[in-house]
């Protein structure tokens, strides 16, 4: 009676049970020693990740406000190059670079105006003032009398640039470097060409004081 109750198919399956669960319980353990440190480490990862961008991004935002802050508060050429040294990698450098040139120009130090615009042209070639920049490093040469080479640089610049608020700009700078190497024939049909596309820009008022000019000179 004994031995058939050990035998039992209720006793089996009991014994099977047990059997199974002393066997998962190490599966199960080795399961997480195997994966559960190297998961958790790289989760570890994966936060120290985000965090240190989001801490770069927080720190690049604040290193833009303080650029900015020292644009605004720049008056003079000196305190432009501050933020070039300090700033150069933010937003506000190229507006800073372009201001420094500007400086420069005016204060008669046309090669250093010069190198500053040439230098946005190729560091800043996708920037929104880089169109500005190549027509001033023309006007740097005008500035320097070489009028020859600037007339031709003026011509291009607003064939390239038709319909730009930057053409006119050129025109005139054309025009002007004709009358003043007296080429007045070529000078007056550069005025008449401003007068005749920009009619209601204040432009066409410079245009047509010049051309009275030269009419004169003409005569």
């Amino acid at each position: 009676m004994s031995s058939e109750k050990e035998h039992s198919p209720q006793h089996e399956e009991l014994l099977k049970k047990k059997a199974f669960e002393q066997q998962e319980v190490p599966e199960v353990l080795t399961f997480i020693q195997k994966y559960a440190k190297p998961a958790t480490i790289a989760l570890v990862a994966v936060c120290a990740i985000v965090l240190a961008d989001q801490l770069f991004k927080n720190l690049r935002h604040k290193k833009e406000v303080r650029a900015d802050a020292a644009l605004m508060q720049a008056r003079n050429a000196q305190d432009l190059q501050a933020v070039l040294d300090d700033y150069a990698s933010t937003p506000s450098a190229p507006i800073a670079m372009m201001g420094l040139a500007k400086e420069k120009f005016n204060a008669g130090q046309f090669d250093e105006a010069e190198a500053l615009y040439l230098k946005f042209t190729k560091k800043y070639a996708g920037n929104e003032l880089a169109d500005q920049a190549k027509l001033n490093l023309i006007a740097c040469k005008e500035a320097k009398e070489q009028l020859g080479e600037a007339h031709l640089l003026y011509g291009e610049f607003a064939k390239e640039h038709k319909g730009s608020y930057l053409e006119p700009v050129a025109m005139m700078g054309k025009a002007r470097c004709l009358e003043t190497l007296g080429q007045f024939d070529e000078a007056q049909i550069a005025y008449e060409d401003i007068l005749v596309n920009f009619p209601e820009s204040s432009w066409s008022q410079q245009a047509e004081a010049n051309l009275k000019e030269i009419l004169g000179k003409k005569q």
